[in-house]
């Protein structure tokens, strides 16, 4: 009875329990796992955005976690700095002494006298993890790894990542100490960001899905679990001590829509899981959760008129409005984006490229940007003749109101139920006109021929 009664608690626990509760059928929905769950998994996590670092999810980024084999970022950067500065070239060759070989934890599987080049054990170090590489790779740099951790912790002053602090150049915890490589997840996405930015050959090495050597039997795919799951993810790195726990750092670029979109990378970053296959899958939702509702939206594109501009009086009628400057912004699903167009009084003529207003962008409200707006040709006062023309063809065409002294436009993107984006616009106009649509006109072209 009471062994019955211990099972029927540890079930309960089971079920109960946030972490040890997400069971395959669960993890093989991603969809039906809120993102508020990921709190229950991780130490800490980040989302955000590769280009501007705006973060647009997180949870205990402040805290100085131990980081394991993503140092290895750092080590990728301490070396490709030598490679900048001319010490040492990609295509150096390192041969494998045997402190190298004897180095532990993912693996290589490097054999002492092997030959392999800078390029090789680089990609073995992203790729596979591969510590005895790194190690390989910090001697050649430095000529012990002792100096080489100097260098990796001056960069980490260099570049702001005050919290850093790195004793080896694998993640590998200190033999004899209880100490291990440590910075906040804040820093690994500022390192992640700097990294990309001035090395970003390291996505054409964090895609190769695997590295297979025939002649020497070896064959490892990428450590990182969602490169084979989801199209968009290109890097980048990924890491675990019994301390640290099972880390990922993600990075993914979600294409954009011509006229609609730009690219946008975003990278993902959670740190500490206590299982594997809970990091992986929970990692897959916080990546999925960011293609699903953000994009890189072109609000305003100097080549795209943003409405059309009457002048009864011009020998153009109808004239586009141009921004004079583009603007385009990381938007959620959520963001209302709002334009608003302020147009000045219209003198004619008008030469190409005038300045004929201004445009404002505002988020929920807020304005984000400003840019003047202009007529992109010349606009001159139309002949009297063709003034009447228009009077005769508009005799017959009877309107509530008129479109006559434009003063703004309002537009908004409007998310439809498939996701699908679309650009909604209201022209508001100073007055209405109760009149039919010729009365204003032989106004026009009375005041044209008589010079009033």
């Amino acid at each position: 009875m009471r062994r019955n009664l211990l099972v029927l608690l540890v079930i309960i626990i089971i079920l109960t329990n946030p972490i040890l509760s997400y069971g395959k059928e669960v993890l093989e929905n991603n969809k039906s796992i809120p993102l508020t769950d990921l709190k229950n998994v991780f130490r800490s996590y980040i989302l955000a955005d590769y280009e501007t670092g705006e973060i647009l999810e997180e949870h205990n980024i402040e805290e100085v976690v131990e980081i394991a084999s993503i140092s290895k970022l750092m080590s990728f950067l301490v070396v490709m700095d030598k490679i900048e500065e001319g010490k040492i070239s990609l295509d150096d060759v390192i041969k494998i002494d045997r402190d190298t070989a004897r180095v532990n934890g993912s693996s290589f599987n490097l054999k002492v006298g092997e030959e392999f080049t800078v390029r090789e054990l680089l990609e073995a170090a992203i790729v596979v993890s591969g510590n005895d590489a790194t190690y390989a790779l910090a001697k050649h740099v430095a000529g012990t790894e002792a100096e080489f951790v100097k260098l990796m912790n001056q960069k980490a002053k260099e570049i702001g990542l005050n919290n850093a602090v790195f004793y080896n150049c694998t993640g590998l915890p200190v033999e004899g100490k209880d100490v291990q490589n440590k910075m906040t997840t804040k820093e690994i996405l500022k390192l992640s960001q700097y990294v990309i930015k001035n090395y970003p050959i390291i996505l054409d090495i964090s895609k190769i899905k695997a590295i297979e050597i025939k002649e020497r039997n070896f064959f490892k795919p990428n450590t990182n679990p969602l490169l084979f799951e989801i199209e968009e993810v290109d890097g980048l790195k990924t890491g675990f001590t019994n301390k640290a726990g099972y880390s990922y750092v993600s990075t993914f670029n979600k294409k954009g829509k011509a006229g609609e979109t730009k690219d946008l990378r975003l990278i993902a970053i959670v740190m500490g899981a206590k299982d594997l296959k809970v990091r992986n899958q929970m990692a897959k939702v916080l990546v999925e959760y960011g293609l699903d509702n953000f994009s890189n939206r072109i609000i305003l594109d100097k080549d795209a008129p943003i409405t059309t501009l009457e002048i009864p009086k011009g020998d153009i009628s109808e004239v586009d409005i141009f921004p004079e400057e583009g603007f385009s912004k990381l938007v959620s699903k959520d963001s209302k984006i709002t334009l608003t167009l302020n147009i000045d009084e219209i003198n004619l003529p008008i030469e190409k490229n005038s300045k004929v207003g201004r445009v404002y962008v505002r988020e929920n409200d807020e304005i984000i940007f400003e840019t003047d707006v202009l007529i992109k040709e010349d606009v001159n006062t139309a002949k009297w003749y063709v003034l009447l023309w228009r009077f005769i063809k508009e005799l017959f065409v009877i309107e509530e109101s008129g479109a006559i002294g434009q003063e703004n436009t309002l537009s908004y993107y409007s998310y439809g139920d498939n996701g699908e984006v679309s650009l909604e616009t209201e022209i508001f106009i100073k007055k209405d006109i109760a009149y039919p649509r010729w009365y204003p006109l032989l106004w026009e072209l009375i005041e044209t021929i008589f010079g009033y």
